[in-house]
């Protein structure tokens, strides 16, 4: 099995295990949990936390957001307040050189589509 292969299969897996869940996005091993109160999200955590366990998965604690107000997930700041690029990643994009060439230009065209 490739790489490739193996993620696709892994993000499957994790789609089978918790995609019928309407409050969690999985990628990979990226899961966010969306609650509106407190009460639910621990309701929320304890559905997912339990399917994991029966899974055999584990979570890795320094890795790991417990009722945070904004999470930093697959490059972006999400909080009540929206979505926004994360600030880091941001001073990355506009310390980039202005484009010289036409390479230079689809590089920087190809990290726009990602912020958009």
């Amino acid at each position: 099995m490739g790489v490739s292969t193996a993620l696709d299969e892994f993000q499957a897996s994790m789609d089978e295990l918790l995609g019928d869940l309407p409050y969690v996005r999985v990628y990979l091993d990226d899961i966010l949990v969306i609650s509106e109160t407190f009460e639910e999200h621990m309701e929320h955590l304890r559905v997912v936390f339990t399917r994991l366990s029966d899974a055999g998965l584990t979570l890795h604690p320094k890795k790991s957001k417990i009722c945070a107000d904004s999470v930093d997930y697959l490059g972006y700041r999400l909080s009540e307040g929206g979505i926004e690029p994360i600030p880091s990643k941001m001073t990355a994009i506009t310390a980039i050189a202005p484009p010289r060439h036409r390479r230079d230009l689809r590089r920087f065209v190809g990290i726009g589509r990602w912020l958009v």
